[in-house]
C-alpha cells in the first residue's frame, strides 16, 4: 500500500508547528509546506491514474520560464543536500528514512517504473528529507555522452589523429 500522502501528511504537520515557533524560518517554512502539499497533491493524483490503469505518458519536457522584468520570480529553495533536516533537525529525520523504506516495497517500485513522473517529484523531497544518496528506483538517468568521433561525424568535422601532427 502506498502511503505517500500519510507521510507528507505528517511532515507538513511538523513543519508547521516549527513554523510557528520559529519566527526567523516562518516564510521558508510556509513556502516549503506549500511545496509539499502539491507535491503531495501530484501523487496522490498520479496513484490514482495508476491503479486506474489510465496513466499516461510523460510529455515532452518543455522549454525554461522566461520571467519578464515586472513579473515575480520564483521563490528559490536552498539545493544542498538534506537541508531542511540541518534546519529542522530530529522533527522531520523519521520522515526521510520512512519515504526511503517505502520506495524499497514492491508496490512502490512498480508504480515508480510505470510513471517516471513520481520519481521527478520525489526527487527534490528527498533531497532536502536526507543526506543519503537518491535510491536507484528514483535516481535521475542522465544520458550518455556522445564520443568525440560521434559529434564530429554529426557537425561534419573531419577528425584526423594528433600523432600525424606530432611526428616529423
Amino acid at each position: 500500500m502506498l502511503n505517500f500522502s500519510a507521510i507528507l501528511s505528517d511532515l507538513r504537520a511538523a513543519i508547521a508547528v516549527r513554523a510557528a515557533r520559529d519566527r526567523m524560518l516562518t516564510v521558508l517554512l510556509v513556502a516549503v509546506w506549500g511545496r509539499i502539499a502539491r507535491m503531495g497533491t501530484r501523487l496522490e493524483r498520479l496513484i490514482g491514474l495508476w491503479r486506474a490503469g489510465t496513466l499516461s505518458q510523460p510529455a515532452a519536457p518543455r522549454a525554461a520560464r522566461v520571467y519578464k522584468p515586472g513579473s515575480t520570480p520564483r521563490l528559490q529553495f536552498p539545493t544542498a543536500t538534506g537541508w531542511l533536516l540541518r534546519k529542522l533537525g530530529h522533527e522531520v529525520a523519521a520522515y526521510g528514512s520512512q519515504l526511503q523504506h517505502l520506495l524499497t516495497e514492491a508496490e512502490c517500485v512498480a508504480f515508480l517504473a510505470a510513471c517516471p513522473q513520481a520519481g521527478r517529484i520525489l526527487r527534490p523531497l528527498l533531497r532536502m528529507l536526507t543526506v543519503d544518496p537518491l535510491p536507484e528506483v528514483i535516481r535521475k538517468v542522465k544520458p550518455a555522452t556522445p564520443e568525440v568521433g560521434a559529434v564530429a561525424e554529426m557537425v561534419g568535422v573531419v577528425v584526423c589523429p594528433a600523432s600525424r601532427f606530432l611526428s616529423a
